[in-house]
């Protein structure tokens, strides 16, 4: 089993409260899946090895809405314009 699934497995319980939170405030688009390619791809990069458990758990339970929207905004952007055009625009803008 590839590294990155063996520890979603294990932190199953942990994204499945952070799901349940943001459902209760009202994001009905929410879904483990994004939770955890949010953490995935903006938290921990890609790279778990020197990660503690407690140090995972507690990046799932602290991740906000507005950290999660920010990340399911610019990747709707992403498959909209492309990645590299999406870098252009931000680039423009800043």
């Amino acid at each position: 089993m590839e590294e990155k699934q063996r520890w979603r497995e294990q932190l199953l319980p942990a994204l499945e409260c952070k799901y349940e939170e943001f459902r209760l405030l009202g994001y009905k688009h929410v879904t483990i899946d994004g939770l955890w390619e949010c953490l995935w791809t903006r938290k921990w990069k890609g790279e778990l090895a020197d990660q503690k458990l407690h140090e995972l758990v507690s990046d799932i339970l602290s991740l906000s809405p507005g950290e999660y929207m920010a990340f399911v905004t610019r990747q709707s952007y992403q498959q909209a314009a492309g990645g590299d055009e999406l870098e252009r625009v931000l680039k423009e803008l800043l």
